[in-house]
């Protein structure tokens, strides 16, 4: 290393001089190569001398996109010389990060650390449990180019960062409120978002070219300040989910439905009418009602909690109804019964009558005159399908009574919305042989009223518009859109939002988690590869627990190979060869193309970490910290 020289060319020492740049100025100084990091960060202080804090600046290498943490290393030991381009920067900058709902979350995070420490950060703010599961996904090439950055829901930039690098305390219920109910101009829900075209399976491919390294820093990887990432969860396992954990299951449910609706996972036509039911209640509460039920309720304080307990024991204040605790209200009220006739010329004329439903029993009167029961009918166990007509505004409810006999069919006519609305739900009821609280009902009657675009009673101030009948672009993906039309549409979500039953947000979201667990694509991350000896490409897919060999454009399973039979892997990083050992001596050796073999090597190691409970906490730091990064 050159060091300084006199007029005759003879050297003085090992000194250089090294260009810093600082703040607000570029700071020229003279030092050897055996000073180390923390004392040529003493001189730089030394020489601003600027009293503020300057605790959260680091020396940051441009030549070689690297930080200069340590503080004992020596520049001789580093490769640090006269021509090295030095900054002193502030770690923690402000970033964009947008979640699954659609919010944008802006904050402070460090740009020295790896991205599982930004993770951490953030699900700490969050109150997300199990940040290991989640990373830092770039957007997709072309996504918002052009467009100005929309402005975050939540802005913590005014936070300052912790020296001690503790997760954060969680925010307040009313902040987290801004970031699941995204601002869109009171237009209500946020579109959903559209599938690209293309092949499904290159653009699953394509996405952990995507993800952040989790051994490297954002600074090292290029992430700029103020720039947009998307936080999802890389690793769904949605292991140990707890019905209590309300924004881990919230973030799970609207990345579940971001992928159902993007065609990202496939579904069945009956589950993605499951999944558009569930979605629909979980909208219905958050949207239509003007509230947040989406949080349970927060628990009284004890004192409250105990006069609460003094009065309902000592008989005082003022109880609720009945209804509440006990079986549903008797329905009684004027309907048209039609029956098929024995002789199919006749058809089928409907005749007025009074009907009242009680319990699992309906009593028929025909004509609806005074006298005893000319019809009792045992409604437990037989079958009710609603048939509706928006255009021609007609309600109507068949049961189909079980019987020796193969059944038999009365259909009910309703006059109005409202009405069919209440006996479907009772019916329902009656037909399942329990006994719902009146609560319950009136929340699948709201249920069932938003579905036809009807307003319930009460329920909104005057001149309150309609509310449209749910609408499938937001429901459904696009494939199951195309063969649901409007009228088939309303009819099928009808049947299966009476039989899921009325839920509460949180049950309706911790049910479509499960239900997107149960799909058969869940949780596989694809690489295009070519298979040493191989023909053609092929994908490798990673799942929780297995992996598999599928043919490119076809979702047929070649070969399957569960976790336990993987024994170790390898990855050649000058051929960029991956090498995998498996049980019975089938050793697989492959090239993948459509990302760096280091994603590969990155997320099969850390399906390996968060492979089942218990989780050990050794491989979980390893992983929030690069640990699978050679």
């Amino acid at each position: 290393m050159a060091g300084l020289k006199t007029a005759t060319g003879e050297e003085i020492d090992g000194s250089f001089e090294l260009r810093v740049e600082g703040q607000p100025r570029v700071l020229t100084l003279c030092v050897t190569g055996d000073l180390h990091v923390g004392g040529l960060v003493r001189r730089i202080l030394g020489a601003l001398g600027d009293p503020r804090p300057w605790a959260d600046h680091a020396l940051w290498w441009e030549q070689q996109r690297r930080w200069l943490l340590g503080p004992s290393p020596t520049l001789d030991a580093l490769g640090v010389g006269g021509g090295s381009r030095l900054r002193f920067a502030p770690r923690h900058r402000p970033l964009r990060l947008r979640l699954p709902g659609g919010g944008v979350l802006r904050l402070r995070l460090n740009f020295a650390g790896t991205p599982g420490r930004a993770v951490a950060t953030a699900c700490g703010l969050l109150g997300v449990s199990h940040p290991e599961e989640l990373s830092l996904l770039r957007p997709e090439r072309g996504e918002g180019r052009g467009a100005p950055p929309a402005p975050p829901e939540l802005d913590l930039t005014h936070l300052r960062p912790r020296t001690d690098e503790a997760p954060p305390p969680p925010l307040p219920p009313e902040l987290l409120r801004a970031l699941r109910s995204p601002k869109n101009g009171g237009r209500g829900p946020p579109g959903p978002p559209r599938s690209p075209p293309g092949n499904a399976q290159l653009r699953r491919a394509r996405l952990h070219a995507r993800w952040l390294d989790v051994g490297r820093s954002l600074l090292e990887q290029g992430v700029a300040e103020d720039e947009e990432l998307q936080l999802r969860f890389k690793y769904p396992c949605a292991t140990g989910l707890d019905p209590q954990e309300g924004p881990r299951v919230a973030l799970l449910q609207e990345e579940a439905l971001g992928a159902i609706l993007a065609e990202e996972i496939e579904c069945s036509e009956e589950q993605g009418l499951r999944f558009a039911a569930l979605q629909y209640q979980i909208e219905g509460e958050e949207w239509g009602d003007g509230g947040d039920p989406q949080d349970p309720p927060e628990p009284p304080d004890l004192d409250t909690a105990l006069e609460r307990l003094e009065l309902s024991l000592g008989g005082g204040g003022t109880p609720g109804p009945a209804e509440e605790l006990g079986a549903p209200p008797e329905l009684q009220e004027e309907l048209e019964i039609c029956r098929p006739s024995p002789w199919p010329f006749w058809g089928s004329r409907p005749a007025p009558a009074r009907a009242v439903l009680s319990g699992s029993s309906l009593s028929l009167w025909t004509p609806p005159g005074p006298g005893g029961p000319q019809e009792q009918l045992n409604l437990r166990g037989c079958e009710v399908t609603p048939q509706v007509d928006l255009g021609a505004q007609k309600f109507g409810i068949k049961l189909r009574l079980p019987s020796p006999g193969g059944g038999g069919e009365t259909l009910l006519q309703c006059r109005d919305a409202p009405q069919f609305s209440r006996w479907v739900c009772g019916c329902r009821a009656a037909a399942g042989g329990g006994s719902p609280s009146a609560a319950a009902l009136r929340a699948q009657i709201r249920g069932v009223l938003g579905v036809l675009g009807v307003q319930p009673d009460g329920g909104d101030p005057p001149g309150t518009p309609p509310r449209p009948p749910p609408d499938p672009r937001r429901l459904l993906p696009p494939r199951l859109q195309r063969r649901l039309k409007g009228k088939q549409f309303t009819q099928r979500l009808l049947e299966v939002l009476l039989r899921e039953g009325p839920l509460s947000p949180p049950q309706a979201r911790l049910r479509f988690v499960e239900a997107w667990r149960a799909l058969p694509g869940f949780g596989l991350g694809h690489f295009v590869v070519r298979f040493r000896g191989a023909p053609q490409d092929e994908l490798l897919a990673v799942g929780p627990s297995r992996l598999l060999r599928l043919p490119l454009g076809s979702g047929a399973v070649r070969r399957s190979w569960s976790h336990r039979e993987l024994q170790r892997w390898d990855v050649n990083w000058d051929s960029q060869q991956v090498r995998l050992w498996l049980s019975g001596d089938v050793t697989l050796a492959l090239r993948v193309l459509s990302a760096p073999p280091r994603a590969l090597h990155q997320f099969l190691g850390g399906y390996l970490a968060l492979g089942g409970p218990p989780r050990d906490p050794r491989e979980l730091q390893r992983l929030m910290e690069g640990g699978y990064d050679p």
